[in-house]
């Protein structure tokens, strides 16, 4: 993404990947708990650069953009991990300590690349239409917690059954199995 004027410094980005591959690399050797300690602090700053400044850009892009779509929910997904805790073993704090890095990688992502889209954007865009739908609208606000669609609303039917066709993929047939995402 073009970098927002929000920072007077541009990110460096180069670091934050370098930290995020201390821990997701394949070949990442376990972090003592001292070097944990402080790569969770550094990821965690990263994001609290990040978050805001992916954030501005996505909100100049179009609405109906899946680009959009899947960076904004790339930094709500970020900002739910900076808000979880960690567990207390070492190899909860690693798990905790990778997703972070996760979402560090894939916030870089969008703020390199205005147009990049995570591997399952389309099912996030859908989705994030559903989201801004349903609370808006008084048949379906009625319809409950069911999975199908009701017929109250033509317009929440086809959001749900965009997003259920999303989550297959492109090509994909009802009863397939899905493939898993990569990426973030």
């Amino acid at each position: 993404m073009t970098p927002p004027t929000t920072n007077t410094r541009p990110l460096d980005i180069d670091a934050m990947r370098t930290s995020a591959d201390c821990l997701l690399a394949e070949d990442a050797e376990a972090p003592s708990p001292e070097e944990l300690e402080t790569l969770t602090l550094q990821l965690r700053g990263h994001l609290m650069l990040t978050i805001p400044e992916v954030e501005t850009a996505a909100l100049a892009l179009p609405a109906d953009s899946e680009s959009r779509a899947c960076s904004i929910f790339c930094v709500g997904e970020a900002r739910l991990r900076l808000s979880g805790e960690p567990g207390r073993t070492l190899p909860a704090r690693i798990a905790h300590a990778q997703r972070l890095a996760r979402s560090v990688r894939v916030l870089c992502d969008h703020y390199e690349y205005e147009d990049h889209r995570c591997p399952s954007a389309p099912e996030r865009a859908a989705y994030l239409r559903m989201l801004e739908h349903y609370p808006e609208c008084p048949a379906c606000r009625t319809a409950g917690d069911q999975e199908e669609g009701t017929g109250l609303c033509s317009t929440g039917d086809r959001l749900h059954q965009e997003y259920r066709q999303a989550r297959r993929g492109p090509g994909m047939q009802p009863g397939r199995p899905r493939p898993e995402a990569v990426g973030d």
